[in-house]
């Protein structure tokens, strides 16, 4: 992987730069590269190359280079080639890691999700309208027996099968995305159903190459996350505001953790998005704007942006359609030997946060405040709640 962002800086950028360009560069480098005036003379492109991905590994190389060369007049053709091929890479590197997955699910059948129920739309400025309940055709019944089969499936597998993405809720939701996972035949009309219903989750994660200028409202620590695809891995959350709407994110390059600082105005790229939650990983390109740019955030949005929801809200939504975002005081705290019941109240009632994993056992009292990010709303035994998934965090 190091290899490739290489020749990518080397070749597609320094390589296609006058004398004069890459004497400039070298310039701009020299306090992160801890380059004397000597150094500056004499290193050629191959050794700032090397310089550059020591400095800045992976795609954060690229990343460095572009942010340089963007604001020169004469090489922003050359910018825009080098996101270019760091997306060409990324894209190779994310489809080997797919391969082992595609195997998988040719070898069993992976789980149904059926659709949500229920949803709330955000107008343009940023208003809610809250629709009414839809009615839907319901064509296939369960026997009792397969429904508690379904509970128990629902208490011993993660919230989301792997890619899948719902909408953030912030003191509001979001149109809904499939999420929820139950048992399936092995027929091959509900294998059919299964893979049709895949398709749809992936297709509604769409690819935004942007940019999108946003001011930072707030970021957590890099925190190891595990999936069973990827193993473990480092990410990081943050919340981000544009002129008229605010957006979750996660972020899978933590080499970018120098972006996300509050109040910095960054412009983002080849991003994921997935109903108002932002997907960064390294094939994005993340730029910080100059201070020259004047950018300023409506007060109503950043407010909207830290809200945390109401819990007599969140127990009208239907399982499956947000993910929780928001400050939470803890009332009370059940030790299980497999899960922790982490039970959150305010003003409005209380509900049921269920801890697996790194999240079993966490450290606290009676009376904390929990801060939780990125937890999936579910149904657990006739019950909603709100459900550990991969990328949950709890401050």
């Amino acid at each position: 992987i190091m290899s490739e962002y290489k020749k990518i800086v080397l070749l597609t950028g320094l390589e296609n730069m006058n004398d004069y360009h890459f004497g400039v560069v070298k310039s701009l480098l020299a306090d992160d590269l801890q380059l004397t005036r000597k150094m500056q003379d004499d290193y050629n492109r191959i050794r700032i190359s090397d310089l550059m991905v020591e400095k800045f590994p992976g795609a954060a190389c690229v990343d460095k280079l572009m942010e340089l060369v963007k604001d020169i007049d004469s090489l922003k053709d050359l910018a825009d080639k080098l996101r270019k091929e760091k997306l060409k890479v990324s894209r190779k590197i994310r489809a080997k890691g797919r391969t082992p997955v595609k195997k998988r699910n040719r070898e069993k059948v992976g789980p149904a999700t059926p659709a949500p129920t229920t949803s709330n739309a955000l107008t343009s400025e940023g208003a809610e309208k809250i629709p009414g309940p839809q009615k839907r055709k319901i064509t296939i019944q369960e026997s009792t027996g397969a429904k508690k089969n379904k509970a128990s499936q629902e208490q011993s597998q993660p919230p989301f099968p792997p890619g899948a993405s719902i909408p953030a809720a912030t003191g509001h939701a979001l149109p809904p995305q499939i999420s929820s996972s139950t048992p399936s035949n092995t027929s091959s009309t509900q294998n059919q159903k299964t893979q049709a219903q895949r398709q749809v989750a992936a297709r509604r994660s769409v690819l935004q190459k942007g940019p999108i200028t946003v001011m930072v409202l707030k970021a957590t620590k890099p925190f190891e996350y595990e999936s069973p695809e990827e193993g473990k891995n480092k990410m990081f959350h943050a919340t981000v505001a544009s002129k008229s709407q605010f957006f979750q994110v996660k972020v899978f390059n933590i080499n970018l953790k120098d972006k996300f600082v509050k109040l910095k105005v960054i412009t983002i790229s080849d991003y994921l998005e997935c109903n108002g939650i932002l997907e960064i990983s390294e094939a994005s390109s993340v730029s910080e704007v100059g201070l020259n740019q004047k950018f300023e955030v409506p007060n109503s949005i950043i407010r909207r942006a830290i809200k945390t929801p109401k819990i007599d809200y969140l127990l009208k939504q239907a399982s499956g359609t947000i993910i929780v975002y928001g400050l939470f005081k803890l009332q009370k705290k059940k030790v299980n030997k497999t899960n922790t019941i982490y039970e959150i109240q305010d003003n409005t009632g209380s509900m049921e946060v269920v801890g697996n994993g790194k999240w079993h056992d966490i450290k606290c009292d009676e009376g904390d405040k929990l801060r939780l990010y990125c937890f999936p709303l579910r149904t657990i035994d006739y019950k909603l709640k709100l459900m550990c998934g991969i990328h949950s965090l709890i401050k």
